[in-house]
């Protein structure tokens, strides 16, 4: 079989009583790349031909269908009587090779003609063909998501090899076929496990649209199902979409809402990207139900910090959401985070000449003029767009709590100015840093980071 792709759109209709109301569903399938990774099939031994004259078994009969009855395109009467007439003889007598011929004539004459692609895959499935069967009628599919002959035949020939496969094809004719309905539901668990996997397989090797692809086979088939919310979970936090990720989460506190870490995620979450009002409700919901939890006080103080970021201006808080700061973006923060930054008079005049015309101008100026920010001795740049790194933003808070603390004995009388481990030593010595929380002073910052480290910076200054 070849080991390209075969594309399988399949439509499902929203209700039985709205033929117009369908919605793409699948755009690719992957049959073809399971065929392409495992070894060739062996080759069959010439079966001998059915005794004529001999009816299918019913329970074949009831997944062969008329192949022109249920097509939905125009089609030439003398090619319909001549497809009716050997799929009749198929059903009735088992006559295969008169199905074969049949298919073939017309197929030569008209390649692209769908019920003699049918009636051939119908006359594969009786000899028990099923990857020819698959081959064949996965285009069909693909062309004409809602022709019942070819969807059903696709389905059962594909159960043994590819179960999502086939939970398509039903699903794709479900509204139409009592058997493809009841075949839905008998593969919906398998089928759902299956992607499941895949999806998991997926991220374990890197391959994020492929889990995507996954992810959204099951957001169409299992919206709701736990398995469906967590595969979400895992794709939102590979991508780092934290808003999808709030999204899954929520779905999986309706199932599961006494999971503690799920409400403390989305309390973070809410305060970054969603609610910041649901957020401090939550984190308060969570102290009284643990007043004497150390993490629940904690979790409520940060959600009361954040609450009143939500309070400040829009510019302000689109800085506090960006996944990587940049200088300007973190002098924003200290400004509008840290009343003694804004409110203090400085003592110095220095000049950064490249802010002259930033937008956040006042705030630069004021965080350097104060001492807490540098700017380049020589060419007097601050560089406003260079990426802020922890280390250096630990080194700006640490002189902050040494410019407005009173007494901080973990500073021990020190402006630190020095080397990164000494900042790091200082953060930590501070409480900056939580107990087994890593410096990482190389790494970028993100504004959810940094206003964690700054509301740290103000409950020491008494100020949170």
């Amino acid at each position: 079989m070849p080991s390209r792709r075969f594309p399988q759109r399949l439509i499902l209709r929203r209700s039985a009583g709205r033929a117009t109301g369908a919605v793409l569903l699948l755009a690719a399938l992957w049959l073809g790349a399971c065929a392409s990774s495992q070894p060739a099939p062996p080759v069959r031994e010439p079966r001998p031909p059915r005794e004529p004259d001999r009816a299918l078994a019913q329970e074949l009969r009831s997944f062969l269908l008329d192949p022109v009855e249920s097509y939905p395109r125009e089609i030439d009467p003398e090619q319909a009587e001549q497809l009716q007439s050997a799929y009749r003889d198929l059903v009735e007598r088992s006559d295969v090779e008169g199905a074969r011929a049949a298919a073939a004539e017309l197929l030569e004459v008209d390649a692209a003609l769908a019920p003699a692609q049918v009636l051939a895959a119908q006359a594969d499935f009786v000899e028990e063909r099923l990857r020819e069967v698959v081959t064949r009628l996965v285009p069909v599919g693909d062309s004409m998501p809602g022709y019942v002959a070819s969807q059903l035949l696709l389905g059962r020939a594909a159960e043994t090899l590819d179960v999502p496969l086939a939970y398509a094809a039903y699903r794709a004719i479900a509204t139409r076929s009592s058997l493809a309905l009841q075949r839905l539901g008998e593969l919906h668990p398998r089928a759902v496990e299956i992607l499941s996997n895949r999806l998991q397989e997926a991220l374990r090797t890197g391959n994020l649209d492929e889990a995507q692809k996954h992810l959204s086979f099951l957001e169409s088939w299992a919206p709701s199902e736990i398995g469906t919310l967590e595969g979400a979970l895992a794709v939102a936090v590979a991508r780092g979409d934290q808003a999808a990720e709030l999204a899954a989460v929520k779905g999986l506190v309706t199932r599961r809402p006494e999971d503690r870490k799920l409400l403390e995620r989305r309390v973070a979450l809410e305060m970054a990207v969603g609610d910041p009002s649901a957020g401090l409700q939550i984190a308060q919901d969570l102290a009284a139900r643990h007043p004497n939890d150390p993490e629940a006080a904690r979790l409520l103080e940060a959600s009361r910090f954040r609450w009143r970021l939500s309070m400040l201006p829009q510019s302000v808080q689109t800085v506090a959401a960006k996944p990587d700061l940049d200088k300007a973006d973190f002098a924003v923060l200290l400004y509008w985070l840290v009343p003694n930054v804004r409110y203090a008079r400085p003592s110095a005049g220095r000049i950064a000449t490249d802010v002259l015309d930033h937008p956040h101008q006042e705030e630069i100026v004021r965080v350097v003029n104060l001492g807490l920010m540098d700017v380049e001795p020589t060419l007097h740049r601050f560089s406003p767009s260079a990426t802020l790194r922890r280390g250096p933003a630990l080194r700006v808070l640490v002189r902050t709590l040494s410019s407005f603390g009173q007494n901080l004995a973990c500073l021990g009388g020190a402006k630190p100015q020095g080397a990164q481990s000494a900042v790091c030593a200082g953060a930590a010595g501070c409480g900056l840093l939580l107990e087994g929380e890593e410096c990482r002073p190389g790494e970028a910052l993100s504004g959810t980071e940094a206003v964690e480290l700054i509301r740290r910076t103000l409950k020491l200054l008494g100020a949170s």
